[in-house]
């Protein structure tokens, strides 16, 4: 079986979506699926056995530096390059439903090649960083998507119950949609650490690109207002457009923090260490961040956005504040950190609903999907064969 995916910042660090792809790609190849992937130039991180298929990165004189700061990059779409990516090909997996994606959908179609489409992209999160108008501009976005990607799909899988819940509101189909988490990969499971009370020096660890839909602004000003912020050391990991604003912000407060980018190796030890995670995140599809840390058995506080699914990870109370309220953020900082703070509760039960999240038990759902679909082509191609 050869599948194709469409992932645009295949080398962007940080991205979900991007790292996400990457294990799925890891995995597959590892049940001897062979996978092409269409992405931008650049091989700084190169996953052995994934055969690239590069394409240019867009140019828009006057915008550029806006893109590059989300960290979003896209693909200029080479349709010789999708040709050629395309030939011989089983399954079309569509990552990144922008241009490029477009473009391979139309082709694959053509071909009778099979589409699968994940939904990964808010348009919240895009409008957020630019600064645009919500309503009109995020259904301008949906309605794109929706003619371009998904309503020329043959599947659609969704990460999380409320991305599913999303996608059947703002971009209806008529073909199936099945929810297939992210998954959450066994050695960070097996990184496991039950946390039973708060050190004297609390490490405070937020993953995820530095942009506004990540709210760090609440996170900061929570810990500036809490009654342990002189024993909270908070680590901001990621990079993106609001970086040197959230330096400021941090600065002006006077609380201890620090951003960094580390590798995936670094990364790993900063969960390990980590005392509690939060995550004041606006717009979420399902939250891969919030699961490692759960994984891990960080206690984690997360905000209760309706824009976000992150809230439906755990069921304890403490786990949620209200969004954008940095006040009861810090409440419940206050609640958790405090000598009889129910560490061990949310440490013990966000490994547990981890568990039921594994990356191998998505790989097998992929792999099915995929599958199913081919057994469907080939069964419609003796058929047609039978009619000629």
């Amino acid at each position: 079986m050869i599948v194709v995916m469409v992932v645009d910042a295949w080398d962007q660090p940080f991205n979900g979506t991007v790292v996400s792809s990457r294990r799925f790609a890891e995995a597959l190849m590892a049940r001897g699926v062979q996978v092409r992937v269409l992405a931008i130039r650049g091989r700084e991180r190169e996953l052995p056995g994934v055969e690239l298929f590069e394409m240019p990165k867009l140019s828009v004189p006057g915008l550029n530096h806006v893109i590059d700061q989300m960290r979003v990059p896209v693909a200029l779409p080479n349709r010789d390059i999708i040709r050629k990516a395309l030939e011989g090909a089983s399954i079309l997996h569509v990552q990144f439903p922008l241009f490029a994606a477009a473009v391979a959908v139309t082709e694959a179609k053509k071909q009778r090649i099979p589409v699968v489409s994940s939904f990964h992209l808010q348009p919240e999160n895009i409008l957020r960083n630019l600064k645009l108008p919500n309503v009109f501009f995020k259904r301008w976005i949906y309605g794109l998507m929706h003619r371009w990607i998904y309503l020329r799909s043959d599947h659609i899988l969704a990460p999380s119950r409320f991305a599913k819940q999303l996608l059947e509101r703002e971009m209806p189909v008529d073909v199936p949609v099945d929810v297939l988490s992210n998954g959450i990969p066994e050695y960070q499971l097996r990184a496991y650490r039950l946390r039973t009370s708060m050190p004297e020096q609390i490490n405070v660890l937020c993953v995820g690109r530095l942009a506004r839909e990540k709210r760090y602004d609440i996170v900061i000003d929570a810990v500036a207002k809490s009654a342990f912020r002189d024993r909270l050391r908070v680590t901001f990991v990621g990079s993106g457009p609001v970086a040197s604003v959230l330096k400021r912000r941090s600065q002006a407060r006077g609380i201890n923090a620090r951003f960094v980018a580390p590798s995936d190796n670094e990364l790993e030890v900063l969960y390990q260490q980590a005392d509690l995670f939060l995550h004041a995140g606006e717009s979420e599809l399902e939250g891969m961040s919030v699961m490692q840390a759960m994984a891990a058995g960080v206690p984690t506080i997360v905000s209760d956005s309706v824009d976000s699914a992150a809230s439906t990870l755990m069921t304890q109370q403490i786990a949620r504040f209200t969004f954008p309220n940095p006040s009861h953020l810090s409440s419940q900082i206050n609640l958790l950190c405090a000598p009889e703070g129910p560490v061990a509760v949310l440490s013990a039960a966000g490994h547990a609903a981890a568990r039921g999240l594994k990356l191998e038990n998505s790989v097998a759902q992929l792999a099915s999907t995929y599958r199913a679909l081919l057994d469907t082509q080939i069964r419609r191609e003796e058929a047609d064969r039978a009619l000629a």
